[in-house]
């Protein structure tokens, strides 16, 4: 058949729910899903009000969705990724400054355990999107503009994207480092994104702190903008910041080092009363980011030059090296560069008076942010990122219900 004669558009309407004719099925729970695209990630969008009301019961049916606990998540959706281990849930905002609101869920793929403690900037590209698609939103042929309340981390962020013929558009010349060609220009704006997590943009008050590491004093930061992240300097903990995700996880000495500078910022934040309990009760969040000043690397097989970037990234994501960065990531770290006295500001170099560009592992990333300094204190103005999204597919997914039951128990189990 030749392409131009498959059908443009699915019959019936996503709008309508369910998508398909729903069987008789008493073994499985039969769940509307898109699954699509947001950035470099991907995962399942839901409508709130077709999941379960009640939080452990959502969690073990997510888990069950994809596959979880199972690290290649075979009897699920889940990609055996943490990148592809996410889900949106979406919903129309009652907020007067809001139109759609967003749950970010990390879907866990070692652990019976769904984190909802930071926000996804990838998937929330998607968000837009899965909403026309799903008729939460009225929407006019152009460009189209919503504001979109992250329940995560509680801020608003205005998404722009294109709508043709009806529908998202998908092709356009924005260029996502980590994803195949080209697409359609998701801009994401989170404005004023201070203090998501701590209510303050330097949780600690300081640009910068001194920790312990291996008995060794290493300067630290720690920024709250879009989502906590604490940043460290690669030869202060022996790693190297150009190296591959690969490389990284090989090396467990550095990855061990990683997270104690991750437990002391959950710590900070009030998650853990031991940094050493952050892996099980927060692995999500804070989370953690080593940097340099620009060098030669390897991104998969593009060679990237110094001179190309201002700062070199390496992100871990759920304890395993980020394959890219996450949007949230880039943002917080835009807004680190600048705040002087910080690490990461100490590491930047060649001129940032438009946007910041990072190295990460899949390529460069360039992030348009403005902080200002007011009597107040630090003031963001602007933190800006472009992304793409897609829908991949629409249908109904099929979740066993002795899974959803078996996960609810021990969720359920008092702690001792």
């Amino acid at each position: 058949m030749d392409i131009a004669t498959l059908p443009s558009s699915p019959t019936p309407a996503l709008k309508s729910a369910p998508l398909l004719v729903q069987p008789h099925d008493p073994e499985q729970v039969v769940l509307p899903c898109l699954f699509m695209r947001g950035g470099s990630s991907k995962g399942g969008f839901f409508l709130e009000s077709e999941l379960p009301g009640d939080p452990t019961e959502r969690d073990a049916l997510l888990l069950a969705a994809y596959g979880s606990p199972d690290m290649r998540q075979i009897d699920g959706i889940g990609g055996a990724d943490p990148l592809t281990s996410k889900a949106a849930i979406v919903a129309r905002s009652a907020r007067p400054d809001a139109d759609l609101e967003y749950t970010f869920c990390q879907v866990d793929l070692s652990r019976a355990k769904v984190s909802t403690g930071g926000n996804c900037g990838n998937m929330l590209a998607a968000v837009a999107p899965f909403a026309v698609w799903r008729g939460l939103i009225d929407t006019q042929e152009g460009e189209n503009r919503v504001r979109i309340y992250t329940t995560n981390t509680k801020q608003v962020v205005e998404v722009s994207f294109t709508v043709k013929g009806g529908v998202p558009t998908v092709e356009g010349p924005t260029l996502v480092p980590g994803v195949p060609g080209s697409g359609a220009t998701v801009a994401i704006d989170f404005g004023d994104c201070a203090g998501s997590v701590s209510g303050k943009l330097l949780p600690t008050g300081n640009a910068a702190d001194v920790i312990t590491i291996d008995s060794r004093e290493v300067h630290v930061s720690l920024v709250d903008a879009a989502t906590p992240f604490v940043y460290v300097v690669a030869d202060d903990i022996k790693g190297d910041a150009g190296a591959s995700p690969d490389a990284i996880q090989a090396d467990l000495a550095l990855m061990e080092r990683l997270e104690q500078v991750r437990g002391w910022a959950a710590m900070v934040l009030g998650m853990v009363d031991d940094p050493a309990k952050a892996k099980e009760v927060t692995p999500n969040v804070p989370r953690v980011i080593m940097v340099s000043d620009p060098r030669d690397y390897l991104a998969g097989e593009t060679a990237i030059r110094a001179d190309e970037v201002n700062l070199c990234v390496r992100q871990l994501a759920m304890q395993k090296p980020h394959k890219a960065l996450a949007v949230t990531g880039a943002v917080c770290t835009s807004i680190a560069c600048r705040i002087p006295g910080t690490v990461v500001a100490a590491q930047l170099r060649g001129s940032t008076e438009q946007d910041i560009r990072l190295g990460h592992p899949s390529g460069v990333l360039s992030v348009d942010s403005e902080v200002e300094t007011t009597p107040e204190g630090l003031k963001i103005r602007k933190a800006a990122v472009n992304r793409t999204a897609r829908l991949i597919m629409a249908g109904q997914l099929f979740v066993p219900r002795h899974k959803i039951r078996a996960l609810m128990d021990p969720m359920n189990a008092p702690s001792l």
